[in-house]
């Protein structure tokens, strides 16, 4: 019998030498290669099966022999460019910096609602004035309503993390009809009726066709006045002009963003002085062993297509998530 073709698989993402040791185990056939093989011997393109990481544009029509792409993150725009889309290769993903991202977006939130921006810029100036707190200019959470757009890995955690601190949580979500600790959650035809609703509106939309602006004028002439926006998702779902207007006029009470459009923004956009807002640069995913945790997502799905199971978080390339 004649033997079996090894798996050769390319990485081109960080992941811990125990953990690659590990996918070596798995199978005498697997066969590890590493950017610099490619550029000694580019023919190998066209010999990899599986991918941890990604290629670039022009790799992907010589990768004649690619089934699997495992890429170490979320989200997906950027990445689906029209040569993904049309090989046939089934592209996975990494949902594992849920609730990091939920405790960065509480993080926010009670930032602007306790006054600690304005404490902390106070104290880079060495001064005391509690004149800036005010019973009235404060805020707890319990009872107050946190409408959150989008109800996937992130949008579900940081809807049980606002259960558990007493809020009513109400969502929207194309595909699901209930989730743990939502009251309700909408449809996208309803999104006035969920947003009219918020104290605090949280996003966590992948950017689509059909997400980008989202939340535009419109939407922010049927939120609550002075209610509070955060956005973990992409920059491309906010219209910014129209946010910052709604800024300017205090319609929008405040708003912390880790994610903007354009990304990074211009050193002289208004967001960066507006007292009412945190920005920070899309970092809200970050944590101890991140490498770690993804390369334990890939370990796993690579278990399962050697032994011809179906993999995990298979993205859809035509919805775009």
């Amino acid at each position: 019998m004649a033997p079996q073709q090894p798996i050769r698989i390319l990485v081109t993402t960080p992941i811990p030498p125990d953990i690659l040791a590990e996918a070596v185990a798995l199978s005498p056939r697997v066969l590890i290669l590493k950017e610099e093989d490619l550029k000694e011997k580019p023919s190998l393109t066209g010999e990899i099966e599986i991918v941890y990481g990604g290629l670039v544009p022009e790799q992907w029509s010589l990768a004649r022999n690619l089934k699997w792409n495992q890429v170490p993150g979320a989200g997906m725009n950027g990445l689906l460019t029209p040569e993904v889309v049309a090989h046939p290769a089934v592209i996975t993903n990494a949902h594992m910096h849920a609730r990091a991202i939920s405790e960065h977006l509480f993080g926010m939130l009670l930032m602007l609602t306790r006054g600690l921006h304005i404490a902390y810029r106070q104290q880079l100036t060495r001064k005391w004035d509690s004149s800036s707190f005010t019973h009235g200019g404060l805020a707890t959470l319990p009872g107050k309503t946190l409408g959150i757009l989008g109800l996937g890995a992130v949008g579900s955690c940081a809807a049980q993390m606002g259960a558990a601190l007493g809020m009513r949580v109400v969502g929207l979500d194309r595909d699901r009809a209930e989730v743990p600790d939502v009251e309700t959650v909408y449809g996208p035809q309803r999104k006035d009726e969920m947003l009219a609703q918020g104290d605090y509106i949280m996003v966590t939309l992948p950017l689509t066709s059909e997400t980008r602006r989202f939340v535009s004028r419109r939407e922010f002439e049927v939120m609550k006045p002075g209610a509070l926006l955060f956005n973990v998702g992409r920059g491309g779902t906010i219209d910014t002009d129209a946010m910052v207007a709604a800024l300017e006029s205090g319609r929008l009470g405040g708003a912390g963003l880790d994610v903007v459009d354009p990304q990074p923004l211009p050193p002289d956009h208004p967001l960066w002085t507006m007292p009412n807002v945190i920005i920070s640069p899309y970092c809200a995913g970050k944590y101890p062993d991140y490498d770690a945790a993804c390369g334990r997502i890939f370990l796993e799905n690579l278990r399962r297509y050697l032994a011809g199971e179906p993999l995990l978080n298979v993205v859809d390339k035509k919805a775009g998530y």
